[in-house]
């Protein structure tokens, strides 16, 4: 796997990636217990996109590169494709959305690239997550996309909380930088 520049993935990307899903996957085991007899979609982006986008936006700082995001909930999404095909499904389409977004943008070398790639996948799982659930559990979940005025309050909440696990990430990201443990813009 090359990224956008042409330059190959080194074997460290991948090790930095892998324990980056790890750290991402033990924010998921802590934080969706807490709200997983709520019945709203989007309630567990919510609650874990702050300690998730933590890892996250390490990754992008880390990785820089187009494909960061991929890298990293891609091994995570595939991971977890043995508990439910429906959580690879739809991390898979928020890959997708984002990866499109930042290819155009160059990766995630500046801050407020990071940002955007803490919004728009945090939102774009909100989203993928109710119309995939929708599909998939049929008319009890399909209620929910019939009442837009749950479904977008709560993309915006989604997308609001991964930009506080970006704010959070960035805090530890500066730090690294200090120690010069990770080279960023």
């Amino acid at each position: 796997m090359s990224s956008q520049n042409g330059k190959p993935w080194k074997l460290g990307d991948y090790v930095f990636a892998a324990f980056m899903s790890i750290g991402i996957a033990i924010a998921s085991i802590v934080t969706v217990p807490l709200v997983i007899s709520i019945p709203l979609p989007g309630i567990r982006t919510i609650v874990w996109a702050p300690l998730a986008g933590i890892f996250l936006t390490l990754a992008m700082a880390r990785l820089q590169r187009s494909g960061s995001v991929a890298l990293t909930i891609g091994t995570l999404a595939v991971i977890l494709s043995r508990v439910s095909l429906i959580i690879t499904a739809f991390l898979g389409v928020a890959i997708l959305v984002t990866e499109s977004v930042m290819l155009a943008r160059g990766g995630y070398r500046k801050k407020r690239d990071r940002l955007l790639g803490n919004i728009l996948f945090f939102s774009s799982a909100t989203v993928a997550g109710a119309l995939i659930g929708a599909y998939v559990a049929g008319e009890a979940f399909a209620a929910w996309l019939s009442q837009s005025w749950i479904l977008a309050p709560m993309t915006v909440l989604s997308g609001v909380s991964g930009a506080v696990g970006w704010w959070l990430g960035e805090k530890v990201v500066t730090q690294l930088q200090k120690a010069g443990k990770i080279v960023s813009h």
